[in-house]
């Protein structure tokens, strides 16, 4: 049983989990157990409420007529002048019950008097509940309580201590009436109709939830069915009218698509281009080798742009693999900036150390993380950098500015004291789709791969004229939550 129950739980969850309707279902079996529970707490409520309002007041009304019709009797003992006016504390067992005991110092009780419907029974008391009264004085109070009867049957109970004049010591008077006779009639009615209540709400509940499974989760199945018409390819996108809890995941889908449709459309392009590339130094090596005088210049240097050639093929599907989505969704890669910029800027220094004097310095006022890969940022932002080290004089400046706009975007600034861009080569180098490397034929920035990974992770690149004298980029770039 110990192992059966965790076994069970475990599979209930796993049921909860992978399930909304099952969710559904068990948020219906709950709500049914809180209306059953509350109906019995309201059944409950409604007996103490008649106790109270019904039985309380009838032998409440039945003790004040026996302290007042109690006195000395013949031999000097507690006698009744009158007995109450109801007929049924004279019958036997009829549940209605009054009891009189005299109490002694040491706290015991002598019953002095009973109802002839006790016929020869005293009612009896717990001793706790007796040690509980008898701690109450003379004229303190009536307490109602709720004891077992002479057969066995419930019975409520008013219990007062009094002091009869001319009479010696304190006197406990006890009457009770068995509720379940009284409330019988009523409490069956009110019970059923309770029940009756309850089952209706319970029908209700299973109905709503068989609607929301039914109804509600049809969106659902109709998402479904729309995602499969787009695998099939009977549709290009999610195009139906989704409620607005679902709107954002057909959205998401939809850019899923398009961004998948657009890296197959790239691939091809890649590879039109590497093909078209390739035609001219294939041409020229089967001549060579048809002339029979192939030169080893020629055909070095053309198997070394066919080389170059298919490595940036490669590098650009490397690139367009890793970009994730082209809303800047690559969460699976987290890049520390700041330590990955401080390595890069002491490569450059060893690299330009002994070819020219740069000094690159690096500003930053905190750290980010990078939504990619640690590979593109380094690309990204060494190609900034060699460049500004190329062109630049003798200074070089990099800043890291943490995103303060809500597109969550940080930003890395290259600057440098170089002759910079005129007017019309910035115009070329920020105009969409050009590519950098013919924009800038006066410095020869060989950017163009730069400017894909930029595009493939939904940054930004900008160009201008920098304090320094020189250009200046600002690469924009997401960062993590």
């Amino acid at each position: 049983m110990t192992q059966t129950a965790p076994g069970l739980f475990a599979r209930f969850r796993a049921l909860i989990r992978h399930s909304l309707a099952a969710r559904l279902i068990t948020i219906a079996i709950v709500s049914v157990i809180g209306l059953v529970a509350m109906g019995w707490v309201a059944y409950a409520q409604f007996n103490a409420q008649m106790l109270r309002l019904l039985i309380d007041p009838e032998i409440e009304s039945v003790a004040d007529n026996l302290i007042g019709n109690a006195g000395p009797g013949l031999a000097g003992e507690l006698a009744l002048r009158d007995l109450p006016y109801d007929p049924r504390y004279l019958q036997p067992l009829s549940g209605r019950y009054f009891q009189v005991s005299r109490i002694h110092e040491d706290g015991l009780l002598e019953t002095q008097v009973i109802s002839p419907s006790l016929f020869d029974v005293a009612i009896p008391l717990d001793p706790k509940i007796q040690a509980n009264l008898l701690e109450q004085g003379a004229g303190g109070g009536a307490q109602f309580l709720t004891i077992e009867g002479p057969d066995q049957e419930k019975l409520r109970v008013i219990a007062r201590i009094e002091q009869i004049p001319q009479l010696e010591g304190r006197y406990l008077f006890l009457v009770g009436v068995a509720p379940e006779a009284i409330l019988a009639p009523a409490a069956g009615v009110v019970g059923f109709a309770f029940a009756l209540f309850v089952a209706f709400c319970a029908l209700m509940v299973a109905a709503v939830s068989l609607l929301q499974v039914r109804i509600g989760l049809e969106p659902l199945r109709a998402l479904q069915r729309d995602i499969a018409s787009v695998r099939r390819g009977d549709a290009e996108r999610l195009e139906r009218d989704y409620p607005a809890e679902l709107q954002p995941v057909a959205s998401e889908l939809n850019a899923l698509v398009d961004h998948n449709r657009e890296v197959v459309e790239r691939a091809r392009r890649h590879v039109g281009n590497l093909a078209h590339a390739l035609k001219t130094p294939i041409a020229v090596l089967k001549n060579a080798a048809g002339d029979g005088q192939a030169d080893d210049g020629v055909m070095r240097q053309s198997i070394e742009e066919m080389e170059a050639f298919v490595e940036r093929q490669l590098r650009r599907a490397r690139v367009a693999a890793r970009a994730e989505a082209r809303a800047g969704a690559t969460i699976a890669y987290r890049t520390p900036v700041l330590t990955n910029l401080e390595d890069l800027i002491f490569m450059m220094e060893q690299k330009y150390d002994h070819i020219k004097a740069v000094d690159i310095s690096i500003e930053a006022e905190a750290d980010v993380t990078f939504r990619g890969e640690r590979e593109d940022l380094l690309e990204m932002v060494a190609n900034l950098i060699d460049n500004a080290c190329k062109y630049g004089k003798s200074q070089v400046v990099v800043r890291l500015l943490p995103s303060f706009e809500s597109n969550g975007l940080f930003e890395i600034v290259v600057e440098d004291d170089g002759p910079g861009l005129s007017d019309e080569e910035l115009a070329r180098a920020m105009a969409r789709g050009a590519r950098l490397d013919e924009a800038a034929p006066g410095q020869g920035l060989g950017l163009s791969i730069l400017k894909e990974t930029v595009d493939l992770y939904a940054g930004e690149l900008l160009f201008e004229r920098g304090q320094l004298g020189g250009l200046k980029a600002r690469l924009r770039l997401p960062a993590t939550d």
